[in-house]
């Protein structure tokens, strides 16, 4: 009887810590990205048509590489592999990039590192200029600072689709800027803009 227990004890004991193996510590676990795209911005298109991450804007209109790469550890800093893609996606602080279904998860399931990045286009819209890229596991956030890095839309508004009511509120950046509209980052809403803006509309997500 002894043994028994003492066997179901060391089975119990070692199914927990293979599940807590693969359970994401918010806390050990961070995001990086490159110091040159601090305050950057990234184009995004609700049907995926933007800018990849290494197509980044910095202040000033110049192209830098923004992406974003996670390591996903357990509590005992062990890497996490095969952790799925879907329950790892990016916000914002406030709320203003404004994704379809799935838009803005990792671009694969992380790798033996327990690494992910972000590099291919989002699907999304809106315009989080003043906030902060958030990285999201299961839907919490990771502990510690979040990215300062921002995202700009032809769909200005945030509503899933690039339509008249952008093209108002564009039209009036061009008079009053807007950094909502300054889609390359340069500081100025102008022509460069405008050339951005056209082949977007009506563009959606899937």
């Amino acid at each position: 009887m002894i043994r028994h227990l003492a066997i179901v004890t060391i089975v119990a004991v070692a199914l927990c810590s293979a599940a807590s193996a693969d359970i994401p510590d918010l806390a050990e676990s961070f995001a990086t990205m490159e110091a040159a795209a601090i305050g950057a911005s990234v184009l995004i298109v609700p049907d995926g048509s933007g800018a990849r991450f290494d197509e980044a804007r910095a202040p000033g209109g110049a192209v830098v590489d923004a992406t974003i790469t996670l390591t996903l550890l357990n509590s005992a800093a062990v890497p996490i592999p095969d952790y799925p893609f879907e329950d790892i996606w990016l916000d914002t602080t406030a709320g203003g990039l404004a994704f379809c279904p799935g838009g803005t998860t990792a671009d694969a399931n992380t790798d033996v590192n327990g690494q992910t990045i972000w590099l291919l286009p989002l699907l999304a819209g809106g315009c989080s200029e003043g906030e902060s890229t958030v990285v999201m596991v299961a839907g919490e956030p990771l502990v510690g600072p979040p990215l300062d890095l921002f995202y700009v839309s032809p769909d200005i508004s945030g509503d899933g689709e690039v339509n008249l009511a952008d093209i108002v509120m564009f039209t009036q950046a061009l008079v009053a800027y807007e950094p909502c509209a300054d889609f390359n980052h340069d500081g100025e809403v102008n022509l460069v803009d405008i050339v951005i803006m056209v082949p977007t509309i009506g563009a959606d997500c899937p």
